[in-house]
């Protein structure tokens, strides 16, 4: 289930210009592996699979098995001709449909470099966690959008399980998929979370799953299309802690350290020597904690600043390393004058 929190975390990612970050892409690709259509247009897809990885996803799905949910999006979109041809591809979660035989390689492209354009209305982050042969999700996204997304135009996290090997036409095998809708109004600013539970998946190569989170909503309600704020590709789930390592002294008796991960973690820091010092001591998830000298210790001497997260029946730790730095001393050249000797003057 997802909630609003924080609103005064997300106006301050909007002051900061996270708004300018780059929209991470979504092609899906409704396919029948025997269709002569989708075989063509296979090569394409993995060659912009290749060409788009880092900013871009291409995921392929057994049409007749997920004839519901993420295809619903297509026809949702789609008021054209009332026969249509597979392969059925969109991006945006609809925004942008279409069907059938084309100019494979520069429909898909072109269709991709116009979703690449737009500034992305969320900030989404995504951690997974194996539970026996099913994976829960945990997700979190700020609204960077100027209108507030609410559950009567169906605003919701999407989870897409994928398997990276050639199991269909493409690299990118779509094995299972769920779903959470928002449960309140998310104003501008303010931040949603959610864990998401995935159907079991069967028989995977769990070395090769990965797992898509995306933000959407319906801008005009029902019957309209829907339309994708944001995506990313969910990490393995885990605490956090940014910088590992500190050099305090005089000059920076403080530093910030950075805390991430998913949303039921809480987080405690515990300095191991007594010239350090962290506050605050505890906290959720995400957050931030001053690490600072108490005292003045030998340079060179370092300690740790133990962090440890539980939170759903799971346990993280981290450590950020920390060494003091003494003052620099400035060293003053003396030049001695040399004595003269009686009788007369000397060269010096």
């Amino acid at each position: 289930m997802a909630h609003a929190m924080r609103l005064a975390f997300g106006l301050a990612l909007l002051a900061s210009g996270a708004g300018a970050q780059e929209r991470f892409a979504v092609f899906e690709f409704f396919v029948r592996g025997q269709g002569a259509y989708c075989q063509a247009a296979a090569p394409a897809v993995r060659m912009l699979q290749t060409e788009m990885a880092g900013r871009a996803v291409l995921l392929e799905y057994a049409y007749d098995s997920f004839p519901y949910g993420r295809v619903e999006r297509w026809w949702a979109a789609y008021s054209g001709s009332p026969y249509v041809y597979l392969p059925l591809v969109m991006v945006g979660s609809g925004l942008v449909v279409d069907q059938g035989p084309v100019d494979y390689y520069n429909r898909y492209k072109a269709m991709l470099d116009a979703e690449l354009a737009r500034p992305p209305q969320a900030l989404v982050r995504a951690w997974s966690h194996r539970q026996g042969n099913s994976l829960q999700v945990f997700a979190r996204a700020t609204n960077l959008a100027s209108i507030p997304l609410t559950t009567d135009h169906a605003a919701g996290f999407w989870v897409v399980v994928w398997e990276d090997n050639p199991v269909g036409l493409t690299t990118t095998w779509v094995r299972a998929t769920a779903a959470s809708l928002l449960n309140a109004t998310l104003p501008p600013g303010a931040t949603a979370v959610a864990t998401v539970n995935v159907p079991p998946l069967g028989a995977v190569d769990w070395g090769r799953l990965r797992t898509l989170v995306l933000l959407e909503h319906r801008p005009a309600g029902a019957p309209g299309r829907y339309d994708m704020l944001e995506a990313t590709i969910a990490v393995p789930v885990g605490l956090e802690v940014s910088p590992s390592a500190l050099a305090l002294g005089q000059a920076s008796p403080e530093a910030v350290v950075t805390l991430d991960g998913p949303h039921l973690l809480s987080w405690t820091a515990t300095p191991d020597v007594p010239w350090l010092r962290a506050q605050p001591g505890s906290g959720s998830l995400p957050s931030t904690c001053t690490v600072s000298l108490d005292g003045t210790p030998p340079t060179g001497q370092t300690g740790l600043v133990h962090f440890a997260a539980t939170g759903g029946g799971m346990t993280f730790n981290a450590a950020v390393t920390v060494t003091a730095q003494g003052r620099t001393m400035r060293i003053r050249r003396h030049l001695t004058r040399p004595t003269p000797l009686a009788g007369g003057p000397t060269t010096p």
